[in-house]
């Protein structure tokens, strides 16, 4: 049987179009968004599944891996 093929890019990610399962390097150390919280003002907080926390506003920009193919 054949594995699924997985494909990881490096996309730029801002409050809309940031994704569950991203991940986000902080501080050399790689974090995976498992949850999403909308806040006023267009800015998202997202929890990671170490359950710590990283607001992004309306006008952040970051870079984050992201996998698709994932089965």
């Amino acid at each position: 049987m054949s594995r699924p093929q997985v494909v990881v890019t490096v996309v730029e990610i801002t409050p809309q179009t940031v994704q569950l399962h991203d991940v986000i390097t902080i501080g050399g150390q790689a974090f995976e968004i498992s949850d999403l919280i909308e806040l006023p003002g267009r800015a998202k907080r997202l929890r990671f599944g170490t359950g710590e926390t990283f607001t992004m506003h309306a006008n952040t920009t970051l870079s984050a891996t992201r996998t698709a193919g994932r089965r």
